[in-house]
């Protein structure tokens, strides 16, 4: 389906499976290409899973560039297991660290939200790539962050006009900054970190209020 690399679907998906393979990019109507992966299985049915997940995001990408030319695509193979085990303190650290952030210096991260490669942009859906907008914003929290989850996107696939794709996006309010309380009750359901909830619910609030400078006031909760 379209648009499920995400980091909450690949963390309530880790107790149950050992990679997960999904788009963070709509996917063309085509669908993935089964025939060139399932024969190389067939003919190996020992081939190690990890191979199995890199062929098919190669068939996928490259069938798709020959089919419908021009339509952006991704597929990433993660470790559910060392995502589950390594990301959520770090991606805790990264919210409550760019929570307080803002503070002082909404612009940077405002900024760094703005420049990060978003999905179905078209649509206003604010998933953005989770790897790409911790790189802008460039924390040493982020920086950390960034290497959890590039050690446990395995493989990543991508087509030659999709750039800062990494595999993992996440929600993050700019552009309908009115659905952010529907994304934090989703979080808040797949057990997602608080501190999250709590960063982009402040952003959002700072945002749809036009702030340039932050600092004087709190506007946690207002949101809530």
């Amino acid at each position: 389906a379209c648009l499920m690399a995400t980091l909450e679907n690949a963390l309530t998906m880790a107790p149950y499976a050992d990679y997960l393979i999904a788009s963070e990019e709509t996917e063309p109507g085509v669908g993935w290409y089964y025939t060139n992966w399932l024969t190389k299985l067939s003919a190996n049915t020992s081939m190690p899973t990890l191979d199995i997940g890199r062929n098919i995001a190669d068939d996928f990408v490259s069938v798709c560039a020959q089919k419908c030319a021009g339509q952006k695509t991704t597929l990433s193979v993660v470790d559910l297991s060392e995502l589950e085990k390594t990301a959520p303190k770090k991606f805790t650290d990264f919210a409550s660290d760019t929570c307080e952030l803002m503070k002082t210096e909404y612009q940077s991260v405002s900024k760094a939200r703005s420049g990060a490669r978003e999905f179905a942009a078209s649509s206003k859906i604010d998933q953005v790539d989770l790897i790409d907008f911790a790189t802008k914003v460039g924390s040493d929290e982020a920086k950390t962050l960034v290497d959890t989850l590039l050690r446990a996107v395995k493989y990543n696939k991508t087509s030659s006009n999709m750039t800062n794709a990494y595999g993992l996006s996440i929600y993050f309010p700019y552009k309908r900054t009115s659905q952010t309380n529907t994304a934090v009750a989703n979080f808040d359901a797949v057990g997602l970190s608080d501190e999250y909830s709590q960063c982009i619910k402040q952003f959002a609030v700072m945002q749809s209020g036009g702030q340039s400078v932050a600092g004087t006031t709190s506007p946690i909760g207002v949101l809530g």
